[in-house]
């Protein structure tokens, strides 16, 4: 009886038009209103919604940074209280001296200013989308700060920033997964 409803559910799901797959990401890109259209100024949001696990104890991300492509222009960072942000362009150029990318980082003042696991939380940044209508890839890097290990703090990291579609396997410290993108049109 079970199987049936279960199956019933999938079809009728299906038939909808709506999809059953895994999460992508588990950092996000919000607009909430805002412009995707390229040439336009916008401003655009980073969902988080975890912190990193280590032996099974979860810890909360003290540090959060984003690549953003100069074809989102030269990002403003938003405030956020206990946080301190920086804007750093690559050491890359294009033929007109553009950096190539810009990292914006949010670092934690504080421990206590940790954003707890499972807390959702939005990192915001004014952009302005290059003229050209294309996909924009963020890759996003969370790093939270585990047990002390020789004597300092073991760094833990969440590293969204495949952008061709393949997996990468985690390791002891980092989990790999999609970088967040937006499309402009």
């Amino acid at each position: 009886m079970k199987r049936k409803i279960l199956t019933v559910m999938v079809v009728s799901a299906l038939a909808m038009g709506v999809s059953v797959s895994p999460a992508s990401a588990h950092v996000s890109v919000q607009l909430k209103g805002y412009s995707d259209l390229a040439g336009a100024s916008s401003r655009i949001w980073m969902s988080l919604g975890h912190g990193c696990t280590y032996k099974a104890i979860k810890y909360g991300t003290s540090i959060f940074s984003v690549k953003v492509p100069a074809s989102a222009g030269k990002p403003t960072p938003e405030f956020h209280q206990g946080f301190k942000s920086t804007v750093i362009p690559s050491a890359t150029v294009d033929v007109a001296g553009t950096p190539d990318f810009y990292t914006v980082t949010w670092t934690a003042r504080s421990r206590y200013w940790a954003i707890d696991d499972g807390t959702f939380y939005d990192f915001g940044m004014k952009v302005t989308w290059n003229k050209v209508a294309q996909k924009i890839n963020l890759e996003t890097t969370q790093t939270c700060f585990g047990p002390i290990v020789a004597g300092a703090k073991k760094p833990l990291f969440l590293r969204w920033i495949i952008t061709d579609g393949s997996t990468k396997a985690a390791t002891e410290d980092s989990e790999f997964g999609p970088a967040p993108s937006i499309t402009t049109k």
